[in-house]
């Protein structure tokens, strides 16, 4: 992905590139000497902790800081209707 090195214990920004967080950032802290390969990311969606998973694909030095993209993989995450499928949720939960 590229030369750049990071050690344990670095903070890095996070920018994730589509799906439900798209254009929003994070800060995280290195584990290891490396930023993580995957990140995982939790929202509500009708009231339930859905998982949406993004996966790096670039890293780069801006001034002292370390950014890493992260693009939205859908096939690693929950799945969730999209707007227009969801049809008429008052009468309940009515997923099959």
């Amino acid at each position: 992905m590229s030369d750049i090195t990071i050690h344990e214990g670095d903070q890095y920004t996070v920018l994730f590139h589509g799906g439900p967080f798209d254009g929003t950032t994070d800060t995280r802290t290195a584990t290891t000497d490396a930023w993580d390969q995957e990140v995982t990311a939790y929202a509500g969606v009708e009231g339930l902790e859905t998982a949406f998973t993004y996966t790096a694909t670039e890293a780069k030095q801006v001034l002292d800081q370390v950014h890493v993209d992260y693009a939205f993989d859908p096939k690693d995450s929950d799945p969730v209707d999209q707007l227009d499928e969801r049809g008429d949720r008052s009468g309940g939960f009515d997923r099959a």
